[in-house]
């Protein structure tokens, strides 16, 4: 991909989240709301307000699409990075504890020995 057009797949990509985060506020669900009862206030603007309702249908619901499929891509990428860096860490624990277990049987070992030299030394006397 051209240097170009990778600018401008990060601008589209950059619209389209900050839209699909402000389409999924709060603040823009208050403004709709209200705007679903202008028509009550001013019922000779009801063909304009239902044009510029549909009109903002039209635009958004492809916006929404594009920005969750964007957020759904870097939620991955960080679900990703996560299991890999828990393979890592189990990897590590795992090679902890193969090492602990050797440790643990050479003391085990040592053990053992000690307990039949003070057997062989007790036995001599």
């Amino acid at each position: 991909m051209s240097v170009i057009g990778e600018k401008i797949k990060q601008v589209n990509e950059f619209i389209a989240v900050k839209a699909t985060l402000i389409f999924g506020s709060m603040w823009l669900t208050y403004i709709f709301f209200i705007y679903g009862f202008a028509p009550l206030i001013w019922p000779k603007a009801q063909d304009s307000l239902l044009y510029w309702s549909n009109t903002i249908q039209l635009w958004s619901l492809p916006l929404l699409m594009v920005g969750t499929n964007i957020l759904g891509r870097a939620s991955e990428k960080r679900s990703q990075d996560m299991y890999e860096m828990i393979k890592i860490d189990l990897a590590n624990s795992t090679a902890e504890i193969a090492t602990l277990k050797e440790i643990r049987d050479a003391e085990i070992q040592e053990l053992q020995e000690l307990k039949e030299l003070i057997t062989t030394l007790t036995q001599q006397k």
